[in-house]
């Protein structure tokens, strides 16, 4: 995939990210590898996702300095360069403050499989406790990643997510999906006791509707979604 291509990905992931309830005024962020390279292309620092058009992406090593483009570099761009350099699968990370997926990271509750969504994180989704403040350093950004070890998510508690996954569009549905899944325990949890699904057939709902080819339909609806929106 060329820059152009990865470029357009990425914005649609921003703007697809905000429509879904991770906007959180100008704050929030999506990365994605670049090919063949120790480089990453980023949102920067001073706009809202759904702003975000494929020309304002930036692109920084795994560093974190500023290679291309105009505009600043997040504070946190240590989440996703210690992510990268310690996950080879992974291709894309997101980080946000979505506020159902935030409040449940502050109640240290188990996450449980009780929408369909949940199958997702059923095998594990941890929770990171270091610190509630910004990830500004390396070593922060470390030991999120550490915490995060080959999950697909990791709650921040008191702060946000962190999504990944081995492409924009997986990492981007995922990031959807996790919102979905802690809202349904919440809502769940706050009328009585929940029940969810075994671990074997959370897996088996997993591989059924979550993986490879089968992620493409959902996320082609989703950038329906943006375009109709953009027209309105």
């Amino acid at each position: 995939m060329n820059l152009n291509e990865l470029r357009e990905k990425v914005a649609y992931a921003c703007r697809i990210l905000a429509r879904e309830g991770h906007q959180d005024n100008i704050l929030g962020h999506v990365s994605a590898r670049v090919e063949n390279q120790e480089k990453i292309l980023i949102k920067p620092s001073g706009f809202g996702l759904e702003e975000i058009e494929a020309r304002d992406l930036i692109v920084c090593d795994f560093e974190g300095r500023k290679l291309e483009g105009e505009a600043g570099v997040h504070l946190e761009i240590f989440i996703h360069t210690e992510i990268y350099k310690v996950r080879p699968d992974v291709n894309c990370v997101i980080h946000t403050h979505p506020p159902f997926a935030t409040a449940f990271g502050s109640l240290g509750q188990t996450f449980r499989p009780i929408s369909y969504e949940g199958a997702i994180f059923s095998s594990r989704l941890p929770l990171f406790e270091s610190t509630t403040a910004l990830i500004r350093t390396p070593e922060l950004g470390a030991e999120l990643a550490k915490t995060l070890q080959d999950g697909r998510a990791v709650l921040m508690r008191n702060h946000g997510v962190t999504v990944v996954g081995s492409s924009v569009e997986e990492a981007t549905l995922f990031g959807v999906f996790l919102e979905k899944a802690v809202r349904a325990q919440l809502l769940a949890s706050a009328s009585g006791e929940p029940s969810w699904c075994s671990d074997d057939e959370a897996e088996a709902k997993f591989h059924l509707s979550y993986t490879g080819e089968r992620l493409r339909p959902m996320w082609d609806y989703f950038v329906r979604r943006v375009k109709r929106d953009a027209r309105i």
